[in-house]
């Protein structure tokens, strides 16, 4: 049977399926996001440190062979937006449904990242694109497959879109990205300290709200104990639409929250970004496979997305967001050096080798910086973003056929449509190099579903495409050759390499050969750190003095009934004393309370900001711990991080 006949009698498929079932409603969608663009807006980076990374874009770009049931058992089991029911016929849609939130997520995340990377400084914004695997306990999880992550960055988006696993509610209310309609989901997160009383997360899809807070609260817990026991920091957090998918929609109660309208901007509290369905300007859509530079993503989700991103960047500490990054960064070159980062000495020998050490972390930065650009080419401008756009103009024909032929709703026409689109898909002109003929996809002429289609992704390499196959098409890509100069003080070195860990032995031996010798700085194990209010003490990472913390450093308290006080600044006889900054978190309590300013005797004395879940940041008078009432902001000293 030729193509038209095949088109001509899955229409008439769906015009039989009109008359036998009467009138419902077809697939639509919001216009335009809550978030609106600011095509003005800038990010005002004020930072000391230019060793790190403003964005860090994760997102899920490959499911492992041995993960893929469980991937598709939780995808079908923690369905969004609705109840699933199924039965056997029907299983195999919603695997493939699954199967095409991966294929489109990678080039989807490609839009959010080509936004930030041209608004923000250069070499600044990186993707992580993340497999997602089973763990040592078989259990769902995903991990990094660059090492972006490792690089200090100021926010990291989780990013992915989603679809309802009933192919049979395509055209319903659901949540569904087929065509002109994209559902995203999104988090943004960052280390504890940017945001202390919601333990760095800003903002959240609502659902995956509990997913985020409790990977955000075990992130914090984790990164604590770690220091605390003198071992570094391992914890990966999975990216949190697959910690969702794994554990199911977890319910935090007394989550301190906020709108995503004007009114509550500078409340501490996690933005909860509502579930949206964009229904994306079909005459863009339309014209996908004539013109490869327009972005309908972009002008209806991606723009305003980035603008509410910017503002965030502008309303932050990054020195203070990313100070435990670097300090586990620079670790990595050389343990000693990482520790003495927390003293904050001004000694010369440690200035000069922590700027040797940053500066070999910016290179990092830039090394991964060129991967991720790579990457994008490769998904969004090269064949594979061929190929995403002639699939996404090819359902949106079939939207608007479904949509002017036909309003009845039920599994017949629903079918229908997507047997249509395995029709189209399934061209077999093998001698054409049109993505709706290619020789791949006449390979799958016998499916008879679009999400078939994706099937195929992860089943023939030579398409060229992101599914099981990711890194055989992209590692030519990210592994190929980059040069990076690094400038410190008044040298200057090229370093090349075909790969992150080649560049990495390359960076470490460098700085092996640059510094003079060994660093001694080894702090005392059981030095003391204490706060009035807690029985238990903690240790001082710092000078030490009859065995409690004096002068410049860290100080870290976890006690036995789950209390966390971590504090940056100036101390005396293992008591915060002069300035510094402290987070104070109870284990009765949600969040964490923030202090910054100026102590005595482990509590604030004298004027200080406080931030607290669910309120806005304030300049308050203290006396010893108690709150006296509204104090000068321009008094405020506060802490460089």
């Amino acid at each position: 049977m030729g193509l038209m006949s095949t088109i001509r009698a899955a229409i008439s498929l769906l015009i039989l399926g009109l008359l036998l079932s009467g009138c419902a409603g077809t697939a639509r969608g919001i216009k335009s996001s809550v978030y609106q663009p600011d095509e003005a807006a800038t990010v005002k980076d004020v930072s000391r440190s230019q060793a790190d990374a403003m964005v860090v874009i994760r997102y899920p770009a490959v499911v492992s062979d041995d993960a893929m049931p469980a991937y598709y058992r939780s995808f079908e089991q923690h369905a969004i937006g609705g109840k699933l029911e199924l039965d056997s016929r029907t299983r195999q849609d919603t695997d493939r449904v699954a199967q095409s939130i991966i294929t489109k997520s990678n080039y989807y995340a490609m839009s959010l990242y080509r936004e930030f990377r041209d608004k923000l400084p250069s070499q600044s914004v990186l993707l992580s694109p993340h497999i997602i695997t089973l763990d040592d306990e078989d259990k769902l999880t995903s991990l990094p497959l660059l090492a972006s992550e490792q690089v200090p960055s100021v926010v990291t988006i989780d990013f992915n879109i989603y679809s309802f696993p009933d192919p049979r509610k395509m055209m319903d209310s659901e949540p569904l990205t087929f065509g002109d309609i994209v559902t995203p989901l999104f988090v943004v997160h960052s280390n504890r300290w940017l945001r202390p009383p919601t333990h760095g997360l800003l903002l959240s899809s609502q659902p995956l709200l509990g997913a985020a807070w409790n990977q955000s609260v075990r992130q914090a817990d984790k990164q604590a104990a770690a220091r605390l026991d003198d071992t570094i920091f391992e914890f990966r957090r999975p990216l949190d639409f697959v910690s969702f998918l794994h554990h199911g929609n977890e319910s935090v109660a007394d989550v301190p929250l906020k709108s995503a309208g004007q009114s509550r901007r500078e409340v501490a509290a996690v933005e909860v970004h509502p579930l949206e369905k964009i229904r994306m300007d079909g005459d863009v859509v339309a014209v996908l496979t004539r013109d490869s530079s327009v972005d309908p993503f972009a002008d209806d989700f991606v723009k305003g997305a980035a603008t509410r991103v910017v503002n965030a960047l502008n309303s932050v500490d990054h020195d203070r967001a990313t100070f435990f990054a670097r300090q586990i960064a620079l670790s990595r070159f050389d343990p000693a050096l990482g520790e003495a980062f927390l003293s904050r000495s001004r000694s010369e020998d440690l200035r000069a080798r922590l700027q040797m050490g940053e500066a070999l972390i910016a290179a990092e930065r830039k090394f991964l910086s060129a991967q991720s650009e790579s990457l994008y080419q490769g998904a969004y401008e090269g064949v594979y973003g061929d190929q995403m756009r002639q699939m996404i103009s090819a359902e949106y024909r079939l939207l608007e056929d479904r949509r002017e032929l036909a309003r009845a709703q039920n599994f017949s026409t629903a079918m229908a449509v997507v047997a249509m689109a395995g029709a189209v898909y399934a061209g077999s002109n093998g001698n054409s190099n049109n993505f709706l003929h290619s020789r791949t996809m006449s390979n799958v002429a016998m499916m008879t579903s679009l999400w078939a289609m994706n099937s195929a992704f992860s089943k023939y390499a030579e398409s060229k495409t992101v599914g099981e196959n990711f890194l055989v098409q992209m590692a030519p890509a990210i592994n190929r050759q980059v040069s990076v100069q690094i400038e410190w003080l008044e040298s200057r070195e090229n370093i090349t390499a075909r790969d992150f860990g080649e560049f990495r032995d390359k960076t470490l031996s460098l700085y092996q050969s640059s510094v003079r010798s060994a660093f001694q700085h080894t702090f005392d194990p059981t030095c003391q750190f204490r706060h009035p209010d807690l029985e238990q003490p903690g240790r001082w990472f710092g000078l030490c003095r009859n065995g409690q913390g004096i002068s410049d450093g860290y100080g870290l308290i976890l006690d036995d009934q789950g209390h966390v006080v971590e504090y940056v600044g100036s101390a005396e006889a293992g008591l915060a004393s002069g300035s510094g900054a402290m987070i104070y978190r109870s284990a009765a309590e949600i969040g964490a309370t923030y202090y910054e300013g100026n102590f005595s005797k482990g509590l604030p004395d004298g004027v200080v900001l406080v931030e607290q879940p669910g309120r806005k940041p304030r300049v308050r008078m203290f006396r010893v711990g108690n709150e006296g009432g509204s104090a000068d902001a321009d008094q405020l000293q506060s802490v460089q991080f």
